[in-house]
């Protein structure tokens, strides 16, 4: 606010203003969308993912949140996918309802490119100084919250022992019992940068030799879109194999007694990483603050990786034994293909139509 009065009044009016923003009063805390407080009060708008991850994470970590911060109310907004995200986001630009994304990097690269994101305060938000530096964006928008990594997954009864290539997805004993979860999600993507790599091809100039092969798996595709999803269709037999994400896998790998398993072929994996990120001319920032700021905290993020095992993306979190073997390593021990984020943002739409016209055939 900008101060037009002298002397009393003008001490008057900042203390005014100074009450606003700490108690959400006249749209929300933080509605003015600067300074470095933190909001104790008010509104919270979250988009994230819907299903398991939005029970395990409320779970985890909203309701902590909410016992620490019980004058913040949070509105959580679930999607399927970070796509879908982004897409609600675009629709808000010039009037955001939302506060606060949890999406795949990817994903909010493209967000940070179209200006849909805001750049991350240090000094509001602590917690940033326990991420490591490859985990920070770069040009100052929102970190890295968590890390996973695109595994196979597979039906444990036809497979006593984990595959080890991705080639078995092109076997044909097993045709009709696959699932692949075709662009633009972030499995297909992978999947396509993975046999890209198979096939002695830079990605990043052309996925020719990728497309021919991937021609020759989708007649034994069962479905490009899994329903209800790539895992459960696992889990019941529908199929044996599959396209899916670690933590998820290891969660649903307990919750059916070990049905189904999740490996990582020997031609290496993608990692699969979401950031947090506070919208641009967000209603409610301090409190979008407050909440980032808590995500990234220590509690929260072994409380995440202990509901669903994702890896933390800050120093200072400690894992027990028996989930930091579960989790995707980050130590460079797991044999990962580069995924170039910012060239997947500028790809993500030209590989997803090549997809629907040479690889889909049903």
């Amino acid at each position: 606010m900008r101060v037009i009065t002298r002397g009393k009044i003008a001490l008057a009016a900042a203390a005014t203003a100074a009450a606003l923003v700490l108690t959400g009063c006249g749209g929300g805390a933080g509605s003015s969308g600067g300074g470095n407080s933190s909001a104790k009060s008010g509104e919270l708008n979250l988009i994230a993912y819907s299903g398991v991850w939005q029970d395990q994470y409320t779970a985890a970590v909203i309701e902590p949140f909410k016992a620490k911060y019980p004058d913040i109310k949070i509105n959580y907004v679930s999607k399927r996918s970070s796509a879908e995200m982004l897409s609600a986001l675009q629709g808000q630009k010039n009037n955001p309802s939302t506060d606060v994304a949890i999406m795949d990097n990817s994903v909010s690269t493209t967000g940070n490119t179209q200006g849909l994101f805001d750049k991350i305060d240090a000094a509001a938000v602590p917690n940033l100084a326990n991420v490591p530096e490859k985990f920070k964006n770069k040009d100052g928008f929102g970190p890295v919250v968590m890390l996973d990594a695109v595994g196979l997954l597979y039906d444990t009864a036809t497979f006593p022992k984990p595959p080890e290539s991705w080639n078995v997805l092109w076997d044909p004993a097993y045709a009709g019992k696959i699932n692949v979860n075709a662009p633009p999600s972030l499995l297909g993507l992978s999947l396509t940068a993975i046999t890209s790599k198979m096939e002695g091809e830079d990605y990043t100039k052309s996925i020719d030799k990728a497309v021919a092969r991937l021609k020759e798996m989708a007649p034994g595709v069962q479905t490009f879109a899994p329903n209800p999803d790539e895992y459960q269709n696992v889990i019941t037999g529908q199929t044996v194999l599959g396209l899916g994400q670690n933590a998820r896998g290891q969660f649903y790998s307990d919750q059916s007694n070990k049905k189904m398993g999740v490996t990582f072929p020997k031609e290496g994996t993608v990692y699969q990483i979401n950031t947090v990120n506070i919208v641009k001319d967000a209603p409610n920032k301090a409190a979008a603050q407050t909440f980032v700021d808590y995500a990234l905290s220590a509690d929260a993020q072994t409380a995440f990786a202990k509901a669903l095992f994702y890896a933390p993306s800050v120093t200072n979190a400690e894992l027990p034994a028996n989930v930091k073997d579960r989790v995707v390593p980050t130590d460079g021990s797991l044999n990962i293909v580069p995924l170039d984020v910012e060239f997947l943002s500028s790809a993500r739409d030209k590989w997803t139509d090549t997809w629907k016209r040479q690889i889909i055939t049903k």
